[in-house]
């Protein structure tokens, strides 16, 4: 057996890239990699199943490919009895380009504007509660996590599942996030748009077609080019929005009235939420700015609507004029950290316990171990528990 094709995605870098190979990558990549115990449950018994939503910006990873996160030593040495599913879903541009004009273009269809590889998740959780009794596995005990932007996922597949199922149709139990959440509410169609037209005009489109004809017409370009293109965007990162269908408006709002913890309760979810002692170390490194306040906002809105960078800014003391590129860098670390990892973390768990969900529903934890191996050939030392540093305890 072997691994099927990932979404095309560039290097952990910002630097634009071609996809290497046809066979490694490939735009049909809404697949699961399964994972099962040698022997059958015991009789009368399923196994329980874990998900697993990779991580990597919305912008590369796989499910479970990677050497290290491969299920296969955790359950035939570490003696895991449990079904483990890696999830594939589509990523960057192709996962993630929105805007009105996507909207425009498939309102007459079932498209959508956006959140493509959100909507791969969530076939992704109705194909294995559908089917992962065929494996041996328990439909009614299956547990939803992932790390970095896979926890990010976790938490918009929660919101979708409470505000659409029926408290009856559980798809899952658990679930855990590591180091990230939600942290606010995701950016309009019209606030992703000019994502859109930079898109747009780095392929020559001509402004004048109509919506149709601009989807169309980014439909014919190779997937090699639309990755490359990436690189040199002003707007480069591609992430969830607000498409008033997979998330919908009034994010704080659906948080803070406990209309959130009352669905949670009533599904009587749990959650094991956390992070590492060091998150903003590597979030400095990547796409990071220049040493100005402007290409400090400039990275910042690629993560966050421009009305929530103008907000979070001042709450932050900006390096002096003459500091070197390290100082906003490592700003900028700070920054993406507090928003991606720890304030969304604990709004989160604020929201649900301040609202009747049980304490013993909820685990928090924060790893600030550095294993020996961890060498300073792997990473330098000075990043202390970076960000993903923490692989190593759950596999």
């Amino acid at each position: 057996t072997m691994f099927g094709p990932v979404c095309p995605q560039v290097s952990f870098s910002s630097s634009a890239e071609k996809a290497p190979s046809p066979d490694m990558y490939s735009e049909d990549c809404l697949l699961l990699n399964v994972w099962t115990p040698v022997t059958m449950p015991p009789p009368g018994k399923r196994w329980p199943v874990v998900l697993w939503l990779h991580g990597g910006w919305f912008a590369m990873g796989d499910p479970l490919q990677e050497p290290g996160m491969d299920a296969t030593e955790l359950i035939s040495t570490a003696g895991l009895q449990a079904i483990v599913v890696g999830i594939g879903y589509r990523l960057n541009i192709f996962g993630f380009l929105a805007g009105e004009t996507l909207f425009t273009a498939n309102e007459d269809g079932d498209s959508g504007a956006g959140n493509f590889g959100l909507w791969d998740q969530r076939i992704a959780l109705e194909w294995v509660h559908a089917h992962i009794h065929r494996f041996g596995g328990d439909p009614d005990n299956i547990t939803l996590g992932g790390r970095s932007a896979g926890a990010y996922g976790v938490h918009a597949q929660l919101l979708y599942h409470c505000q659409h199922d029926a408290n009856e149709r559980r798809l899952f139990r658990r679930i855990y996030m590591y180091s990230n959440a939600i942290p606010g509410q995701p950016k309009t169609l019209a606030e992703a748009q000019p994502q859109f037209d930079e898109v747009c005009r780095y392929f020559n489109l001509d402004p004048t077609l109509s919506p149709q004809e601009k989807l169309e017409q980014l439909r014919q370009v190779d997937a090699a080019d639309l990755l490359a293109a990436m690189g040199f965007l002003q707007h480069h990162t591609f992430r969830p929005v607000t498409d008033g269908d997979f998330i919908r408006p009034g994010f704080n709002a659906y948080h803070r009235s406990g209309e959130l913890a009352a669905q949670f309760h009533a599904r009587d979810l749990r959650i094991l939420i956390g992070e590492v002692l060091n998150e903003e170390t590597l979030y400095a490194t990547y796409n990071s700015p220049e040493a100005s306040p402007v290409s400090l906002r400039n990275q910042l809105a690629n993560y966050y609507a421009p009305r929530i960078v103008d907000r979070v800014l001042p709450h932050y003391s900006l390096p002096a004029p003459d500091s070197p590129v390290a100082a906003w860098k490592a700003l900028f670390g700070t920054i993406v950290a507090d928003g991606q990892v720890r304030a969304p973390s604990r709004y989160l768990i604020h929201c649900l316990a301040t609202h009747g969900v049980p304490l013993d529903r909820i685990w928090r934890y924060q790893i600030a171990y550095r294993f020996s191996f961890i060498t300073e050939s792997v990473a330098p030392l000075s990043f202390g528990v970076a960000h993903a540093m923490d692989k190593p305890f759950w596999k």
